[in-house]
C-alpha cells in the first residue's frame, strides 16, 4: 500500500499526477488510431475525475523544449540548450492536478489514468501550497 504522510504532506490536500510515457507522443495531433482510442481513454478519466481535477495539460514532445540554465550565479549568463536536459526512456508528456483527502486516494485515481496500463508510469506528487505556509 501507500507509505504514510508526513506532517508537511498531511497539510496538502492537492497532488500533482505526472503521466510518463515511452517514446515521444505529440498528443497535438491524433494522426494514428492508436493515439485516439488512447485519447479517448484520457476522457473517460478526465470526466470520471472531473470532480477532484483543479488543473492540468499535455505537453508538446521534448523536442520542442527549450533547457535554461545560468551560469556564474543569479547574474550570470543565461544559456539555453534545445530539448530536454537528459536523455531518458520515459518523458513526461502531461499531468493533472488533483484535490484529494489523502495519498491514497490520489493514488486511485493515478492508476485510472491510461499510462499508468499501457506502457507508462503516473508519479503521484504533493504539491506544496505556498499561500498557506507563508513562504
Amino acid at each position: 500500500m501507500s507509505r504514510p504522510l508526513d506532517a508537511e504532506e498531511a497539510k496538502v490536500p492537492q497532488y500533482a499526477l505526472l503521466i510518463y510515457e515511452t517514446g515521444d507522443p505529440d498528443w497535438s495531433t491524433l494522426d494514428t488510431p492508436e493515439k485516439k482510442e488512447a485519447m479517448a481513454g484520457y476522457g473517460e478519466f478526465g470526466a470520471t475525475a472531473a470532480a477532484v481535477i483543479r488543473g492540468g495539460a499535455a505537453l508538446y514532445p521534448t523536442a520542442t523544449s527549450t533547457t535554461v540554465q545560468r551560469r556564474g550565479g543569479p547574474s550570470g549568463d543565461v544559456v539555453t540548450s534545445d530539448g530536454p536536459f537528459s536523455e531518458t526512456k520515459e518523458v513526461l508528456t502531461g499531468f493533472y492536478q488533483v484535490e484529494c483527502s489523502d495519498l491514497d486516494e490520489a493514488v486511485g485515481w493515478a492508476s485510472r489514468i491510461p499510462a499508468a496500463w499501457s506502457g507508462g508510469k503516473v508519479e503521484v506528487r504533493p504539491i506544496i501550497d505556498f499561500g498557506s505556509t507563508g513562504a
